[in-house]
């Protein structure tokens, strides 16, 4: 944590540093060790600086969205931040923290753009908790259950509670309290770093912070308590206040976007915007149990605000009731409004009233607040809303799942002023029409024609790994393995594995009844990756620490140029899970859209894959798969490039 902060410390001098701009043009600037490195030429004849020009062009002239279509290699992340250069505050969206970091070692030291000013453009990322460590309890992530500013209020840990009530500084007077009426400002300033952002409608009484604010979505003015300096995830928030660019993960953009917290820009803008506008088909699922025994450990004065818990609460016991009576069936599918839910989640939402009581804590540290947000994500879905449920150590859960993604989206572009959506696989017109329901955008090209040369190495025992096959054909779960360890045998390394599903992987088990020597379990892989907060992996594989690298995580964002990856391996197509629930609810509720939007996933599934190891014309990969159907999209792949 040290070295972030001095790392923080050095590159916010940095910026208030002014350098000779006078190469610079309106629409371009980007330096490489004080080099100023030139825009690139398409093959269309544009160049990156012709892109910003257009895209630039648009917004001014009241475009509200706008794609712009750059296969890998297009240099969209230099041309997103010359676009925030011209027209101001913009917030950039990546999918995963793979390429939030890579956004970070890009950007945020060698290379860097300078503003008219002659300053640095300031460019920071917003992280979550469980990518810092803390200083007030060293050798811990933030995201520790047991810190004063994430621990839960209740009874399980009230010790602890109390133990940090009385080392509050700000509480004089301190007095045994019931375990009820603890608030997360009776315990989280034990922690001298903590730094709520609070609306200024709530009043904070922290008399060590400096308050600095900010105007958030909808027009809210925040105030960012800033209290010691030092720790790197609460630093970090001062970019909401200086930073010209902010890069979000989407699932910390969505949260940050569904609270109104996120600071108003003048554009924002999406990298692999595909995945992104997929995403909002994720599923919600709550612990209503959980959620209960929450409830019940707040302690309010207000007597509307306890009738309104006692009912959640008083609901919340009908719906385990019931589940209980009837048996749970996992697989069966429900209308919302066949439910208890909607009422749940309206009164959740109702006047703010429960939002007050929990204004300080956030998913992380008030399972109330995952709630809320929840229910805010799907409040004005519920006509095309549905759900199951499951039982796990006696606790009641429900997923939710809306098929309506353009009312869901519409939600995130009324609260911002304009989209860039960058993507070197768009949707189909089709599919952005119909399932998306956006009609009125603009399309930019970049670069279109697809970089460097794939080449296919065959095994011999390649079959199509398809479900039917391999669960009543003459395939077997050996002959797919067995075939998988031949591909990576065979691979030339370096070596990269797109791992579809941790299940595509042996267990220990197989491992030694099929001597499969050459192959990683999925235990291992699973650890591997839960144990990667930061994308570290993908960095030693690239410095060549080790030959061979499985991820189910690099399907996006993450480049392999050069002599990084010789191979890749694909354990199979990537087509969606038709059992997941949104697939099973889009077949029964939208059938005249469900193919092209599955093939369509499936199609720019497997090129984003693809492409991770063509970013040059001089790049080669060899592609390996024990599934026919990889080779023959690749076949389809070369002879479109062929043609182009």
């Amino acid at each position: 944590n040290d070295g972030l902060f001095d790392k923080y410390i050095e590159l916010k001098q940095s910026y208030s540093q002014k350098f000779d701009n006078s190469q610079d043009t309106e629409y371009w600037s980007l330096y490489k060790d004080s080099q100023k490195l030139p825009p690139l030429k398409f093959s269309n004849g544009k160049t990156q600086e012709d892109v910003v020009r257009e895209v630039v062009g648009l917004v001014k002239a009241g475009t509200k969205i706008i794609f712009l279509h750059g296969v890998c290699g297009t240099g969209k992340s230099a041309i997103a931040l010359n676009i925030a250069r011209v027209l101001g505050k913009a917030a950039v969206v990546v999918p995963v923290k793979n390429l939030q970091r890579q956004y970070e070692e890009d950007y945020m030291g060698k290379m860097f753009l300078l503003k008219p000013s002659g300053e640095k453009l300031r460019i920071s990322t917003i992280t979550g908790r469980a990518n810092h460590d803390s200083v007030f309890e060293p050798g811990v992530f933030c995201d520790n259950p047991f810190l004063p500013d994430t621990i839960q209020i209740n009874e399980q840990n009230f010790k602890k509670l109390r133990e940090y009530y009385e080392k509050n500084p700000f509480i004089e007077n301190k007095s045994i309290v019931n375990m009820n009426q603890l608030k997360r400002i009776s315990i989280a300033p034990v922690n001298p770093y903590w730094s709520p952002i609070i609306p200024l409608k709530y009043n904070m009484n922290l008399p060590d912070a400096e308050q600095k604010s900010y105007m958030g979505l909808r027009n809210t003015d925040f105030i960012f308590y800033h209290r010691k300096k030092g720790c790197s995830y609460y630093d970090q928030y001062e970019a909401y206040i200086d930073s010209d660019v902010i890069i979000f993960n989407a699932a910390k953009y969505k949260i940050e976007t569904a609270l109104d917290r996120k600071p108003k820009t003048k554009i924002d803008i999406i990298d692999e915007a595909d995945e992104f506008l997929d995403s909002f088909s994720n599923q919600s699922e709550l612990n209503l149990t959980r959620f209960k025994h929450a409830l019940a450990n707040i302690y309010s004065e207000h007597e509307g605000t306890t009738e309104l818990m006692d009912k959640i609460i008083e609901l919340i016991k009908l719906e385990e009731k019931n589940k209980k009576a009837t048996g749970i069936d996992e697989n069966k599918i429900f209308h919302i409004n066949e439910t208890n839910i909607p009422q749940i989640l309206s009164l959740v939402l109702k006047g703010g009233k429960i939002e007050a009581e929990t204004y300080l804590d956030d998913s992380a540290s008030s399972y109330v607040g995952k709630v809320i947000e929840t229910a805010r994500n799907f409040e004005d879905f519920f006509d095309d809303t549905y759900l199951n449920y499951r039982i796990y150590e006696e606790n009641l859960y429900v997923k939710i799942i809306t098929t309506n993604l353009s009312k869901r989206l519409q939600e995130v572009l009324d609260k911002n002023k304009a989209f860039v959506f960058m993507s070197g696989t768009l949707h189909s017109k089709t599919v952005l029409e119909k399932v998306f329901g956006i009609t009125n955008y603009e399309t930019v090209e970049a670069e279109t024609v697809p970089p460097g040369t794939i080449e296919i190495y065959q095994t011999g025992k390649e079959f199509d790994c398809k479900y039917s096959n391999l669960k009543f054909g003459d395939a077997t779960r050996e002959n797919y393995l067995k075939a998988l360890s031949a591909c990576i045998g065979k691979a030339v390394r370096p070596t990269l594995v797109h791992v579809k599903a941790f299940n595509d992987l042996p267990d220990d088990k197989e491992i030694n009844q099929f001597s499969l020597k050459d192959l990683m379990s999925r235990e291992e892989l699973k650890e591997l990756q839960k144990r990667d907060k930061t994308g570290k992996l993908v960095s030693d594989f690239k410095e060549k620490l080790f030959d061979i690298l499985y991820s189910t995580k690099c399907s996006r964002g993450v480049d392999f140029p050069g002599d990084s990856c010789s191979s890749m391996v694909f354990t199979k197509y990537p087509n969606p899970n038709p059992n997941d629930a949104f697939w099973k609810i889009l077949m029964k509720t939208h059938p005249e859209y469900y193919w092209d939007f599955y093939k369509d996933k499936a199609r720019r599934e497997f090129l984003q894959r693809l492409y991770r190891a063509l970013r040059s014309p001089k790049d080669h990969v060899f592609v390996l798969s024990p599934d026919s159907r990889v080779l023959d999209a690749v076949k389809n792949v070369q002879h479109v490039s062929q043609n182009l």
